[in-house]
Order: structure tokens, then C-alpha cells, then sequence
């Protein structure tokens, strides 16, 4: 009988395991954060930005960090 405990534990174990794992992956922060980081480089900005956004957001910078 505690043999059969064993193997059972063993194989929620290891499920448990496979679950994580595949979750980690799947659900990978970093892999939203390229894509976001891609559409910058193509668009010139954020994803949740309008253009018009972007360069109001540009000339503040600029205007604050004038040399």
C-alpha cells in the first residue's frame, strides 16, 4: 500500500512539474516586453501610445533635457 503512495505522490509530483514549466513558458513576460520593444523600433512608439502621443511626449523631453 505504501508503495502505490508513493508512485501516486511521485506522479503528482512530476505533473505538478510539467504544469509549472509549461506555464513559465507560455506565460513568458519577457517575450511581451520584445514584441513592444520591436514595435518601437518600427513605429517609433509604444503600442499603447498614439503618434501624436509619442512626439508631445518627445518635445517635453526635449525641452526639459536641453543641453
Amino acid at each position: 500500500m505504501s508503495d502505490a503512495f508513493a508512485i501516486l505522490i511521485l506522479v503528482i509530483g512530476v505533473a505538478g512539474f510539467f504544469f509549472i514549466f509549461r506555464a513559465l513558458r507560455v506565460h513568458d513576460p519577457r517575450r511581451d516586453e520584445d514584441a513592444a520593444r520591436a514595435f518601437y523600433d518600427e513605429h517609433g512608439h509604444w503600442p499603447d501610445q498614439s503618434p501624436e502621443e509619442a512626439e508631445a511626449e518627445r518635445r517635453e523631453l526635449a525641452r526639459v533635457y536641453r543641453p
